[in-house]
């Protein structure tokens, strides 16, 4: 009896050791399965340049946003390849399968060095998997732009350029793609940003704009081999170009579009219409949309068409809703006096899309470079300052609410359409006077219909003379298309007197 008692107290004690040793193991592995899914998303990959010359080495890094401790469980692996950047990537070049070495991969991120040469120019993606064994780890991606010789090309072209004087404008259309590439790989804009927030603006249709490199390239190679013939194809030029200039406060070569009518005999006073485009536009969009409904209707008019990035296509030209402002200031100053938060859970470098710039410093250098456009088009060619006007829709309409009152002395009339702001208790109507305003909107735009109404009514209270038209069945994306010609007609009857 007493041995059966023993036998069974044996078993009970086994399987309570098999028991607590299963419950062991699933602890430790759930320990383990944690610990890689904290290692995994802590990995980063950094490369040394987005935009690069594909005909030099390139190089990568493997590292880590926080040093999270993790011991790996067999070789911890990396495998890089180059695919395009379709929805379903494919495969364009194997770039290799190294071995990931221990260490504090915060302080010391581990090196990859990537040959690219053979591949064609241009946008493709660097794929990452980082392995334990069979456990992928993570999967990271970095969009990059291969540029073919374009170390060879920039030297090439400030040698050139050395022996050149004076022609800045010409200049800075000539050095832009290889500035932008600069830019771009200093953080300063975020190249393949997300379409809410892009840095190169938005199509009508909403696709994303990318800076064609071996477009601007070609034109740089025209514009100095002319510029070596002594001519200048930039200054004074007519029809439609992208023009370029170096803005001091951004330290980088910002881009802007102009239109000048095929009737200019190069002399006369010409009529201007300064456009301020929409959140996640850019320079060209109101030149691109709606069939080129604008570009047409200034050539038919006579008119001369400019319109300015902003410095960037979310810029916002340092628009604050009236009667909301506070006693904080803004751009530079503004964003010096944040706290500042570094180290883990900090996020980017406090400015849009992860760049190295401030949001509060993008909005005050979008004013700078609206206006700075405004006196370089002013300075080169013979605008009339009595048929000077402004145009804005959506934000670009909240912008030329503030620009328009600022700097109302440099319009003759203003043209708001789609734009929700107020009045509100601080807004300078006493500044527009004498300044004549079309407000405009779609009738299925429903959010900004009341305000522009608010609007209108406000500034004819107080003195302003305006006018505002409703467009039936206009939506906010086609009330422009539907007011173009009234536009271009208010401006015709209002220059200054």
């Amino acid at each position: 009896m007493g041995a059966r008692l023993t036998s069974r107290f044996a078993l009970t004690l086994a399987g309570s050791a098999l028991i607590g040793g299963a419950a062991l193991a699933s602890r430790q592995a759930a320990d383990i399965g944690a610990a890689q899914t904290a290692f995994g998303q802590s990995l980063t990959l950094r490369a040394d340049r987005v935009v690069l010359d594909s005909s030099h080495p390139a190089m990568a890094w493997l590292g880590q946003r926080a040093p999270v401790p993790y011991t790996a469980q067999a070789a911890l692996r990396l495998t890089l390849e180059l695919r395009t950047t379709a929805a379903e990537p494919a495969l364009v070049k194997a770039l290799g399968d190294v071995r990931i070495f221990g260490g504090n991969l915060a302080e010391h991120p581990f090196p990859i060095s990537i040959d690219l040469q053979g591949v064609p120019d241009g946008d493709y993606q660097y794929i990452a998997d980082v392995r334990d064994g069979a456990v992928v780890l993570t999967h990271l991606q970095v969009r990059v732009k291969l540029v073919a010789f374009l170390d060879e090309r920039h030297a090439d072209v400030e040698r050139r350029l050395s022996r050149i004087r004076g022609h800045d404008s010409a200049k800075a259309t000539i050095r832009y793609p290889f500035d932008l590439a600069r830019v771009i790989n200093a953080g300063k804009r975020v190249f393949g940003s997300a379409t809410n927030n892009p840095e190169f603006g938005l199509t009508q249709t909403g696709e994303p704009h990318h800076y064609d490199f071996a477009a601007g390239l070609k034109r740089t190679a025209d514009v100095l081999a002319a510029l070596e013939k002594g001519r200048d194809l930039v200054w004074r030029a007519g029809g439609e170009t992208v023009r370029h200039y170096y803005m001091p406060e951004a330290g980088e070569i910002l881009p802007y579009h102009v239109f000048v009518p095929s009737k200019w005999d190069g002399k006369a006073a010409l009529p201007l219409v300064f456009i301020l485009h929409g959140n996640s536009r850019d320079q060209d969009f109101y030149f691109d949309r709606d069939g080129r409904i604008i570009p047409k209707t200034a050539e038919q008019h006579g008119f001369m068409v400019v319109a300015p990035l902003g410095y960037s296509p979310n810029g916002g030209y340092n628009y604050v809703p009236y009667g909301r402002e506070t006693s904080a200031p803004r751009g530079m100053a503004g964003a010096s006096s944040l706290p500042q938060t570094f180290g883990p859970g900090a996020r980017g470098f406090g400015g849009v899309n992860g760049s190295v710039t401030p949001a509060l410093v993008r909005s005050e250098w979008s004013e700078l470079d609206t206006m700075h456009v405004l006196d370089l088009v002013r300075q080169e060619y013979p605008i009339d300052p009595g048929r000077t006007f402004l145009f804005g829709y959506s934000a670009g309409g909240q912008g030329a609410h503030y620009l328009g009152p600022k700097f109302s002395q440099d319009w003759a009339a203003i043209g708001i359409g789609g734009s929700n702001a107020q009045p509100g208790s601080t807004y300078p109507f006493d500044k527009l006077a004498a300044t004549p305003m079309m407000i405009f909107v779609g009738s299925e735009d429903a959010p900004n219909v009341l305000p522009s109404r608010n609007m209108t009514q406000a500034l004819l209270q107080h003195g302003v003379p305006a006018v505002l038209k409703e467009y039936p069945g206009a939506t906010h994306d086609s009330a422009p298309s539907a007011a173009i010609a009234d536009l271009f007609a208010f401006f015709r009857s209002h220059p200054r007197r």
